[in-house]
């Protein structure tokens, strides 16, 4: 028997489970590398070793596997420590929190591009477990958010949503030339310029008129001391 044809002999003999993991697993070495657009079921049969038909047999559709290997992917990404800290700065815990997720998309382009760019545009997306997947990265950031607006470090007055939408709004405005292949970013600087932006827009400190005024205000003090100075020396 040739080699090929042993191993699909060997391939039908796997139990359900094992059979869609191993599906499951050649399905997003094919994804990272080709990217949605150049997705073939052929070529995941051919890594796994069997046919086309046994790939449909358990996902009716190319886009069904798709999605389940977007999934799996997602699930053993939100798996890994989390960096953020529950304690010290509120800047350094929120550029923690936004590191983290850009560097999410630095790492995995072909994922997050499904994801944004196809995923999400489809009506049925809010049904889908990658659609809660994805409001867990989120949450991980927006709880920064919501332990400064408690410890009184963030203005309260400000609606949760519209701060979510500003930072991933940037997020995304950051990496959307990356995921098209055309450029590409840094992750320390982008989380560090949305950090600075988002706690100058959120901080209940002075903002920086005030911080300006209060300068000038100072520096007229010390200038007249001067003056009195110099004239009770004339």
């Amino acid at each position: 028997m040739p080699p090929r044809a042993r191993t699909r002999s060997f391939a039908r003999r796997l139990p359900r489970d094992q059979r869609v993991a191993e599906i499951i697993q050649s399905a997003r070495a094919v994804l990272r590398e080709r990217g949605s657009e150049q997705f073939l079921t052929s070529e995941v049969a051919e890594r796994c070793g069997t046919s086309e038909g046994t790939i449909y047999k358990y996902f009716p559709t190319k886009r069904d596997l798709l999605i389940e290997a977007a999934e799996s992917w997602y699930e053993e990404l939100l798996a890994e420590d989390y960096p953020a800290r529950t304690s010290g700065p509120i800047r350094e815990r929120l550029y923690q929190a936004i590191w983290w997720s850009l560097s999410f998309i630095r790492r995995e382009p072909a994922l997050s591009r499904f994801v944004l760019m196809e995923l999400r545009a489809d009506p049925n997306y809010p049904t889908m477990r990658i659609y809660q997947q994805n409001r867990e990265v989120v949450e991980r950031v927006m709880s920064v958010v919501a332990a400064g607006q408690q410890s009184g470090a963030f203005r309260s007055d400000l609606p949760r949503s519209l701060i979510r939408d500003i930072i991933f709004g940037a997020i995304e405005h950051q990496t959307w030339a990356y995921l098209r292949g055309e450029g590409d970013f840094s992750v320390d600087n982008s989380a560090a310029a949305i950090t600075d932006i988002v706690i100058r827009g959120l901080s209940t400190g002075p903002s920086s008129e005030d911080l300006l005024s209060d300068t000038v205000k100072r520096l007229e003090n010390i200038v007249a001391a001067l003056h009195q100075q110099l004239d009770a020396k004339t």
